[in-house]
């Protein structure tokens, strides 16, 4: 849910400018720019590590100006975009055109993306992930009753022994696959076969990767663009399967998944 609005006026409004360095510039007008900063609250927080002030620099013409810079740390999750005195404030223009395609710089992986809540509060989404998989093209082959999923790799690098794990979201059930690639580039084939096996209800099955034996699993996902939620975006077609259908998707946090429905 957004921040509760606590003002019976107009909305503060805020435009802001992403780069993809990090970088959000945030230009903010009405009650919100009667403060001394701006403050970024992440939902479901309760430390001080949870909220952020961000300072506001006036302009002449009764604007301010917030900047959230790279080197702020902010955690994975979504942050709600708040005048000082509380109140959320409304999403105005968003130029995200920086963060279209980007090409992380070697450490951790960090993406902030602003966008509007369902009901057009402004906030900001997050993600820090050390390594990091991101899925790239995804094609069906029907008469596999498969997907082929090809990715980058990052904070890693493919080792001989690679797999791609299907892992039962509500259960201990894992079925893995065979990785190809060299040094970052990774892609892998999964047949739903093995996925519907004694299926009775609607499964979940999470996609991991897993760059060497010994190495830990890294979840797969999409995030280096400026789409912040990809489950109604990236929508596949259903594969038909001996219980009902299946098809890749991704999640409300962009990680990638199998969902399989079952039919009577």
């Amino acid at each position: 849910m957004s921040m509760p609005m606590t003002s019976t006026g107009p909305i503060p409004r805020a435009d802001c400018l992403a780069d993809a360095d990090g970088t959000i510039t945030f230009d903010v007008a009405g009650g919100a720019a009667t403060g001394t900063a701006l403050v970024l609250k992440r939902r479901g927080g309760k430390g001080t590590a949870d909220e952020l002030r961000l300072p506001l620099t006036r302009s002449g013409d009764g604007a301010a100006r917030a900047v959230l810079a790279p080197s702020a740390e902010l955690a994975e999750g979504r942050w709600d975009v708040c005048a000082e005195s509380g109140e959320a404030l409304e999403a105005g223009i968003r130029d995200v055109r920086a963060i279209v395609d980007q090409d992380p710089v070697p450490g951790p992986v960090v993406v902030r993306v602003p966008y509007p809540t369902a009901d057009g509060r402004l906030a900001v989404r997050c993600w820090v992930r050390a390594p990091h998989a991101e899925a790239g093209a995804i094609d069906l082959a029907p008469e596999q009753v498969a997907m082929s999923v090809e990715g980058v790799l990052y904070g890693a690098e493919l080792g001989e022994g690679a797999v791609a794990r299907a892992r039962l979201r509500s259960g201990d059930r894992v079925h893995e696959v065979p990785v190809t690639g060299e040094g970052r580039a990774f892609g892998f084939t999964l047949p739903f076969g093995p996925l519907t096996e004694g299926a009775a209800e609607e499964q979940w099955w999470e996609l991991w990767l897993c760059p060497a034996p010994d190495a830990a699993e890294v979840r797969i996902s999409r995030i280096l663009d400026d789409v912040w939620d990809k489950k109604s975006i990236f929508v596949y077609p259903k594969q038909r399967t001996a219980v009902g259908s299946a098809a890749p998707c991704y999640t409300g946090d962009n990680s990638l998944c199998v969902r399989i429905t079952t039919e009577p």
